[in-house]
């Protein structure tokens, strides 16, 4: 269904990432992402950082979740995003704006496939705003994936302070529970990245 919409869109003015899911398989973190969620109660609000087209937020209503919302600063993507939504499941949510915004009762913050780094320039810097994202929202479970230091390819396009260690996560949640997946693996894919479940509880 997903796939069907996206292949009518007009892909000649977005960024080159955007027709990801037009491809007959979704991306690895979709698996992986979709496994998470389904563990989780469906009465859950959810809110997503980055929405870009809003094809996350479509797992998430596909997921059963009612409560989904996020926000992108781009109103190009969050436009088509919302039409889709609305089209998909008579639904929008798609805030355009830049995140950290005030949010209530938040209880899964997602944040994937999604690196902000402007106006940063050291990897504590960026270690820090990924805590503030979190502290923003104060979600029982926050889902990041970020992109792993084992990665060291293609440094024109992701700096070093965006390359993540799993103890650069720990020491930044150290008191809460933490896991994490491979999501991408370099070659296979374009780059190495993992997700990571920061949560207050353990699954």
């Amino acid at each position: 269904m997903l796939r069907e919409y996206n292949l009518g869109l007009d892909y000649s003015s977005l960024p080159q990432w955007a027709n990801i899911f037009t491809e007959i398989e979704p991306p690895i973190y979709w698996f992986r992402l979709a496994e998470i969620l389904s563990q989780y109660s469906k009465s859950y609000s959810v809110f997503e950082i980055g929405s870009g087209l809003g094809d996350v937020l479509v797992l998430l209503h596909f997921l059963g979740f009612d409560k989904v919302s996020g926000i992108e600063r781009t109103e190009n993507l969050a436009t088509i995003g919302n039409e889709k939504l609305f089209s998909l499941f008579n639904s929008e949510g798609i805030i355009i704006g830049e995140y950290p915004i005030k949010v209530e009762n938040i209880d899964v913050l997602v944040q994937v496939n999604c690196v902000y780094f402007e106006g940063l320039s050291t990897k504590k810097e960026y270690l820090s705003q990924i805590r503030r994202f979190y502290d923003n929202a104060n979600p029982q479970y926050y889902l990041l994936e970020v992109i792993d230091d084992s990665f060291t390819q293609y440094s024109n396009v992701f700096p070093d302070l965006v390359r993540i260690s799993e103890k650069d996560i720990y020491e930044t949640f150290e008191e809460l529970n933490i896991i994490s997946y491979l999501t991408y693996q370099y070659p296979k894919n374009t780059s190495t990245k993992r997700l990571y479940v920061i949560s207050l509880n353990d699954l």
